[in-house]
């Protein structure tokens, strides 16, 4: 449910030096950029001991994929919790993933919920489709549609794949809003190869007219057009 992908890891890294001058992150960023995860990890680790929140993000994230360093999850949860504090969105995230996932504590959607609140506050679009998750299942959260919709489509017009397709799906069903099969299978074009996605599109077919499918497709393609910024 909650993938972590090396490349955005390298992109995150790369993104965090520029808000930190500290020789030792850069030193890290650097290493990391060259697979050297031994090194990376120990030029993260005198950052973070300086308190650099960027650090010990970088740094639990490594320790929670053993990279570098022997995989130790209450190690990861204790440098995500310290960047949590200090605002780090990645931190939020993924301190609120580690309780949903029970990965070094008890499995606990109700403790990962005000984490992916304060991330998603931050408009980290990861963060909102994970909120959004909990209060459309209702899991760890009252069920609450128009906030999971509210979320998926502040994450959707992120780029999120992952909201992008439960915003197709919001919209086929008439969950918070009324149905709408154009702007369902727009949103499930725009989530691509997401996996589920494109079984959903196939299926969501079979109730629309070719005409439907045309302006779908069309402002699926306008969407992507637009000069609003996309990651």
């Amino acid at each position: 449910m909650f993938p972590y992908l090396k490349p955005l890891l390298i992109l995150a890294f790369m993104l965090s030096a520029t808000t930190c001058l500290a020789d030792d992150f850069s030193d890290g960023v650097a290493w990391y950029a060259e697979e050297d995860y031994p090194a990376a990890a120990a030029a993260f680790q005198k950052a973070a001991d300086k308190g650099k929140a960027d650090a010990q993000f970088n740094l639990g994230l490594m320790l929670l994929k053993g990279e570098g360093l022997a995989q130790d999850y209450a190690k990861a949860m204790a440098l995500f919790q310290q960047a949590a504090e200090q605002g780090n969105a990645r931190a939020q995230l993924n301190l609120g993933r580690m309780y949903a996932k029970g990965q070094g504590v008890v499995a606990s959607y109700a403790m990962a919920l005000p984490w992916f609140k304060k991330s998603a506050e931050q408009g980290y679009a990861d963060a909102q489709y994970s909120l959004g998750v909990l209060y459309v299942s209702g899991i760890g959260a009252p069920r609450d549609y128009r906030k999971a919709y509210e979320l998926f489509l502040a994450a959707a017009e992120q780029g999120n794949a992952s909201a992008q397709y439960q915003l197709g799906l919001m919209y086929f069903k008439g969950k918070a809003v009324t149905v709408n099969l154009v702007e369902a299978m727009k949103w499930l074009i725009l989530a691509a190869d997401y996996p589920d996605a494109v079984s959903y599109r196939s299926y969501a077919e079979k109730s629309m007219s070719k005409q439907e499918i045309a302006e779908a497709k069309k402002l699926a393609q306008e969407w992507e057009a637009s000069p609003a910024e996309k990651p």
